[in-house]
């Protein structure tokens, strides 16, 4: 079994998903801004960039839920090299998927404590817990090949 992604890891690939959901909604809200402008004179203002906004918790929701269902990863995890496994090593499913997204609010209401539980030896949060699942590394780190001894060392060329 993969060795289970710590704090950094799992920080990072939030990070990369908050960004690519961010700029994503951004773009969305300048594209309708631009066309309300162009069709106002046939329609009456309406502001869609706070529509978007609006749904922003409903979009990121979306998100995670079809990403770690589908994949058992999201892009930011699949840069970082992690995956969302369920306890037992296989893939996490709908059901848990959901379970996992009101883990994500239990673990952020007292103050993000749940997520310091990744800190801990066991590298699970309360969402992870709640749901049953981990964050493993999908390849073991490779330490580097000692060389043998009489082994063929590579050519370097010495400056002049």
């Amino acid at each position: 079994m993969n060795p289970r992604a710590g704090f950094v890891s799992r920080l990072g690939a939030f990070v990369v998903d908050a960004v690519i959901v961010a700029v994503s909604l951004r773009t969305t809200v300048w594209i309708l801004e631009g066309t309300a402008h162009t069709l106002r004179k046939f329609a009456p203002p309406v502001d869609l960039g706070a529509l978007v906004l609006a749904i922003a918790p409903l979009v990121v929701a979306i998100y995670n839920v079809a990403f770690w269902t589908v994949l058992g990863q999201t892009p930011g995890k699949w840069l970082l090299g992690v995956k969302i496994v369920a306890a037992d090593g296989g893939p996490i499913g709908l059901r848990r998927s959901l379970v996992r997204l009101l883990g994500y609010l239990v673990s952020a209401l007292p103050c993000y404590l749940g997520f310091l539980w990744i800190l801990g030896p066991q590298r699970r949060g309360w969402h992870d817990r709640l749901a049953g699942t981990e964050v493993v590394y999908l390849a073991a780190r490779r330490r580097p090949v000692a060389r043998e001894r009489g082994a063929a060392r590579p050519l370097v060329r010495a400056m002049p």
